[in-house]
């Protein structure tokens, strides 16, 4: 592999009594963390996301696939115990429906996030409450072979890697587009000035909504589209859908 690939990873955080899907990021983050140090990991791996029901878990930069796949058996060890612990398990659906949601409540965490919360409407907070995906990423030192790169994800493209990781016929994207409002197709961009001129915008890589989009801190490009699997061997083919893509850039 001639270039690092990393993973993050959402799931659903739902209760073992009954199996509802309910706010416990809370709780269950310290846990996690906790329980990580003790293995000898990074609690950094383990994080949140907007909805305070879900949790997130991230690998580091692996140099192989397999090195890949058991950092993802490490992870979900961890955070099976932890779960467990608390009186939790979790949930793999890509798009969880309304009903099986206790309460739409925002991390408590992250302030970014709550201001995003109070800033959008009902709809848009149950849209980001309702979906879980896989994001793959890429390094990518050099910003000419990052915007090649990009210039490979048009719509047919986005359509395609979307396709591969969609276990919702469509539902989950058509959420993720509604909170986004965006399409979620990257523009074209002619020379790394550009490219950074753009993440400067829209305030921030974070701010960047597109379903490809360039990470200036860490140097990678992130792919977005994929649904939330347990299925490890999936997430390697989501991987290696993504390298095949930057084999080509370098050409």
């Amino acid at each position: 592999m001639e270039t690092t690939v990393g993973i993050e990873r959402e799931r659903f955080i739902v209760r073992l009594s009954d199996g509802m899907i309910v706010p416990a990021i809370k709780d269950l983050l310290p846990t996690v963390q906790v329980v990580a140090q003790k293995r000898g990991m990074l609690p950094e791996l383990f994080g949140y996301e907007l909805f305070a029901g879900q949790i997130e878990d991230r690998t580091p930069p692996c140099r192989s696939l397999e090195d890949l796949k058991n950092a993802l058996i490490i992870n979900d060890q961890i955070l099976g115990e932890a779960s467990f612990r608390d009186g939790l398990s979790f949930n793999f659906t890509e798009f969880a429906e309304e009903s099986q949601i206790t309460e739409l409540v925002v991390n408590p965490f992250d302030r970014r996030h709550q201001k995003i919360w109070e800033s959008i409407s009902s709809e848009r907070r149950l849209a980001a409450s309702r979906v879980a995906a896989i994001h793959v990423h890429v390094a990518v030192v050099d910003t000419n072979i990052a915007i090649k790169l990009l210039g490979l994800c048009n719509d047919n493209m986005i359509e395609y890697l979307s396709k591969i990781g969609d276990h919702s016929d469509g539902k989950r994207l058509l959420a993720y587009r509604t909170m986004s409002q965006s399409k979620g197709t990257p523009p074209k961009f002619s020379t790394g000035d550009d490219l950074l001129e753009y993440i400067r915008e829209h305030g921030g890589e974070r701010d960047v909504w597109d379903l490809v989009r360039y990470k200036s801190k860490t140097r990678t490009v992130e792919f977005r589209m994929f649904g939330t699997t347990e299925d490890v061997n999936e997430i390697i083919r989501y991987a290696e859908a993504c390298l095949a893509l930057y084999r080509i850039s370098l050409k």
